[in-house]
C-alpha cells in the first residue's frame, strides 16, 4: 500500500471516530437534567436558566389551539382561545367539558365562567373547577407551563432535551411533558426592525390524579414584553 492511500486510510479512521464521538455526545445530552451537566448552547436562549428569567417577565400574549381533556373514562376535545394581560385572562373553549362553549375571565380573587347552561363565579379557577366539574385545573401552574418554564418559588423537578428546552416538568403533583415546540417570530426591539426566534411550547401533556389534559398551541401573538436574546453568550 503506497503513502497516499495510507495516509487517506489514516485520515477516514479520525473522521470516523470524530463522527462516534459526536453522536454519543448527542445521546447524552437529549437525558441531561437541570441539575447537572451545562447544557449545549443549540439556540439563542440557551441555557434553560436565562430563558425561564426572560419568560417568567412575559404577561401578555395570544394564543389559539387545541385542547383535550380526559376524565373519568370520558373525551372532550375542543378549541381554545387564551388571552392573558398580566393578572388577567379570557380563556375560551368551545366544545369540552359538555357545555357546547365555556368562557373564563379571570382578575385576581375574581373568575367568571360562562356556558350555555349558566354563569358561575368563584375566587380562583380551581375552585371553580372543583365545584362544577369535580376536577382540578392548574390554572396557577399553566400560566407558566406554556411558556415552557416552571412556576415561579414552588418545588419542581425539570428535564431537558437536547436544545436546552424544557422536556419534563413535574410540579405540585403534576406531570408535564413537552412533545413539540413551535419557532415564532419576534422583534429583538420595539426599536429596531429585525426578528429573532422564539421557542414556545407546541404540544403539552398534563397528567394528573385521574385527570389528563392535552394542549396544542398553534398560533402565538401579542406577546409582551419581548423576551431578549442572549445573544452575547456563547
Amino acid at each position: 500500500m503506497n503513502s497516499k492511500r495510507i495516509r487517506g486510510c489514516k485520515s477516514l479512521i479520525r473522521i470516523t471516530l470524530l463522527g462516534l464521538t459526536s453522536l454519543g455526545i448527542t445521546a447524552c445530552s437529549s437525558i441531561v437534567s437541570q441539575s447537572h451537566q451545562p447544557i449545549e448552547k443549540t439556540n439563542v436562549y440557551s441555557p434553560f436558566s436565562y430563558k425561564q428569567q426572560q419568560l417568567e417577565q412575559l404577561v401578555q400574549w395570544d394564543v389559539e389551539g387545541k385542547i383535550a381533556a380526559y376524565v373519568d373514562n370520558k373525551n372532550n376535545s375542543g378549541l381554545m382561545t387564551w388571552r392573558q394581560r398580566g393578572d388577567e385572562f379570557d380563556l375560551l373553549i368551545n366544545g369540552p367539558l359538555g357545555s357546547g362553549q365555556l368562557r373564563i375571565e379571570g382578575q385576581p380573587d375574581l373568575v367568571i365562567a360562562t356556558s350555555n347552561k349558566n354563569q358561575v363565579a368563584s375566587n380562583t379557577v380551581e375552585n371553580l373547577f372543583e365545584q362544577e366539574f369535580g376536577w382540578p385545573f392548574p390554572m396557577h401552574e399553566l400560566r407558566y407551563w406554556v411558556r415552557g418554564i416552571p412556576k415561579p418559588n414552588d418545588v419542581a423537578k425539570i428535564s431537558l432535551n437536547s436544545q436546552g428546552n424544557a422536556r419534563v416538568i413535574e410540579q405540585a403533583g403534576w406531570h408535564v411533558t413537552f412533545h413539540s415546540y413551535n419557532n415564532i417570530a419576534v422583534p429583538t426591539s420595539i426599536q429596531e426592525n429585525t426578528l429573532t426566534s422564539l421557542t414556545m411550547p407546541k404540544k403539552i401533556e398534563i397528567i394528573g390524579n385521574d385527570v389528563r389534559l392535552i394542549l396544542v398551541l398553534k398560533s402565538w401573538s401579542n406577546l409582551s414584553p419581548f423576551p431578549r436574546p442572549n445573544l452575547g453568550d456563547g
